[in-house]
């Protein structure tokens, strides 16, 4: 991937799906963090976006969507 294909990546927008079906389009740069739920999940916080997102998506997911590094213990 180019550094510009990267770039254009990370401003782009993502898909976010919940439970119920439904989702939400939420800026990947705004992403600032995610936790599992406790139950099948993840609970979302952006940067701007006012309550917190929640997701079917699971925190490993998440993690490969914003690219984030992964860290073993």
């Amino acid at each position: 991937m180019s550094d510009q294909e990267g770039a254009s990546r990370e401003q782009g927008f993502v898909f976010l799906p919940a439970i119920s079906g439904e989702g939400v389009l939420v800026r990947r740069s705004q992403i600032i963090g995610a936790r599992p739920n406790g139950h099948e999940g993840a609970i979302v916080y952006a940067n701007g976006s006012g309550p917190s997102l929640y997701t079917s998506l699971t925190t490993r997911q998440i993690a490969d969507l914003v690219g984030a590094q992964v860290v073993k213990p």
